[in-house]
């Protein structure tokens, strides 16, 4: 090798390096695809039952680095932005919890369908168009560190909800509940609304997170579908002067029922309030209106 030679490619190693060394990761999280880190163990992570008042102190990954984790892709801080094909991601929730002893971090987000064309991208988004459930999974391994977090797998295909391509509004007057199931997975009621004909439809997005080592077909977060809570029609009922679309307003309390034979429980949803009977005829809700809804394993589904 000439001299010459020798200065180019040590040039060439020098820009490497440097590039290397300015490249962006998410911070307070560690991960395959920032830093390989040791595959945790048992002994790894701590037991929460001791140090739990440590451990909810951490701040959670930030709603960028679920995004990043997702697509590989930064968006500069944005919670929305384009990703490949024309499609478009949007952080969606974030839910920390605590299961056998393992203190978990998962941010959903959902993105549109591709769209190739300048007229695809142009169009308005159809009433029955949906957006697809993705998500990134992180555990508690080092807290009191920089990297607090090791990321532990990515689904970017949950399942399928809402419309317009935009998914269902998280409800902030009511909290998430959850379920564990006697298999050891998680059952997730993230409180949702969305509008049918000008009636704000208050509903549950159900999920169900699998802690188990995945098999070859399996998932870490499926999507179970969507239930109703509630109805409030304030913003289209006309009761004035004999408008015949009465006002009506109800909510519901959920609950889990352990069903024999199923991992996945029966969902019961108490209403009260009042409901539409006929026009302009209304009728208060009891507990004989309580509805069941079953796990559909065909449809996979809640119905």
């Amino acid at each position: 090798m000439t001299m010459k030679h020798g200065r180019k490619l040590l040039l060439m190693l020098m820009v490497l390096l440097i590039g290397a060394c300015n490249a962006k990761t998410p911070e307070n999280v560690s991960g395959e695809t920032a830093n390989p880190p040791a595959k945790p163990t048992d002994k790894e992570v701590p037991a929460m039952n001791n140090e739990s008042q440590k451990a909810t102190e951490v701040q959670p990954p930030s709603p960028s680095s679920v995004l990043y984790f997702i697509y590989q892709k930064d968006g500069d801080g944005a919670l929305s932005y384009e990703v490949e094909n024309g499609s478009w991601t949007t952080y969606w929730y974030g839910y920390r919890f605590e299961l056998d002893g393992k203190q978990y971090y998962t941010g959903f987000a959902y993105d549109t369908p591709f769209k190739f064309s300048k007229a695809e991208q142009e169009s308005d988004p159809a009433p029955d168009a949906k957006a697809t459930i993705t998500q990134s999974t992180f555990v508690l391994t080092a807290p009191g560190t920089e990297s607090p977090w090791t990321f532990q797998g990515s689904d970017r295909a949950v399942g399928e909800f809402g419309a317009y391509e935009k998914g269902n509004e998280i409800d902030k007057t009511r909290e998430p509940q959850s379920y564990r199931t006697p298999g050891g997975n998680l059952v997730l009621a993230i409180p949702t609304w969305y509008l049918a004909g000008g009636t704000r439809v208050s509903s549950f997005d159900l999920l169900v997170f699998n802690p188990h080592e995945l098999k070859v077909d399996e998932q870490r977060w499926v999507y179970l579908g969507n239930i109703v809570a509630g109805e409030d029609n304030s913003a289209a009922c006309d009761e004035e002067d004999g408008g015949k679309i009465a006002c009506v307003k109800s909510s519901g309390t959920l609950s889990f029922v352990p069903k024999e034979g199923s991992d996945l429980p029966l969902l019961r949803v108490a209403r009260s309030g009042t409901e539409v009977v006929s026009p302009g005829k209304t009728r208060v809700l009891g507990p004989a209106d309580a509805t069941d809804y079953n796990y559909d394993p065909v449809k996979k589904q809640y119905q």
